[in-house]
């Protein structure tokens, strides 16, 4: 169904924005301007967004699809709970990410979220996605890759430069990737965003499939490299062993 698939599309590009134009939601979505009109049209009709002068922005109407989701799917549901008490005791923001399915691995998205403070420039919400290969749920979520979708995903992506810690070499990246699955943890240190670490471990299945990683994130200023492995590791394995028990 592509009109369908268009529309969805086309919701998808307001992530990061306040309100979109047809000519920016155009340029975001790769679709023609006549077809992001005639979507825009039909999702204003159905109360998904509203126009604002030449601009749309999203509307209330969205809510309940994403409400029905952490209500209906068992990790969402159960990890909220966990992710509050890793941040309330740690004193950090945690976090609960999967593979955004849309993407084929370029992407995480968080599907659970609890913070203390805005540690990154843009706001992380539920929902929210960031690239998986600067990021330490992304590789742990990567490393649970098959050899041949992990051969995929680096033979396809891009992987720029956000900032100057960041690797961008797809051997190097794959061979980090295979520390992750030795050690079972993953830190990215400053290379989403100069000063920000964060450290993650998998979220297993009954039968050890890797399905979702558990992070703790926070500022270089504020915690050592040392407390993530030695102090926020053990908190996150112990947090991740009950959500495996109880999803």
């Amino acid at each position: 169904m592509t009109s369908l698939s268009r529309g969805l599309e086309v919701l998808c590009a307001f992530e990061g924005h306040a309100a979109l134009t047809v000519t920016q939601a155009a340029r975001l979505t790769g679709l023609p301007r006549s077809s992001v009109a005639r979507c825009l049209f039909t999702l204003e009709g159905l109360g998904y967004v509203a126009g604002d002068g030449a601009a749309y922005r999203l509307q209330p109407a969205l809510l309940p699809l994403a409400r029905a989701f952490s209500y209906s799917d068992p990790l969402a549901k159960a990890g909220q709970p966990i992710v509050n008490a890793v941040r309330d005791r740690l004193k950090e923001s945690c976090s609960l990410g999967m593979l955004d399915a849309r993407s084929g691995c370029a992407t995480i998205v968080y599907i659970c979220r609890a913070e203390t403070s805005r540690i990154i420039s843009v706001p992380l919400l539920i929902g929210s996605t960031l690239p998986s290969y600067c990021t330490s749920i992304g590789r742990v979520l990567l490393a649970a890759l098959s050899e041949e979708e992990l051969e995929t995903y680096l033979s396809a992506a891009s992987f720029p430069a956000r900032t100057a810690k960041t690797i961008t070499s797809p051997a190097e990246l794959k061979r980090q990737l295979g520390l992750v699955r030795e050690q079972g943890w993953a830190i990215a240190d400053g290379e989403l965003e100069p000063g920000l670490r964060s450290i993650a471990v998998p979220v297993r299945k009954a039968d050890g499939q890797v399905v979702a990683a558990l992070n703790l994130a926070t500022q270089a200023t504020h915690r050592s490299l040392e407390w993530l492995t030695q102090t926020a590791l053990l908190e996150l394995q112990a947090a991740a062993a009950h959500l495996s028990r109880v999803s």
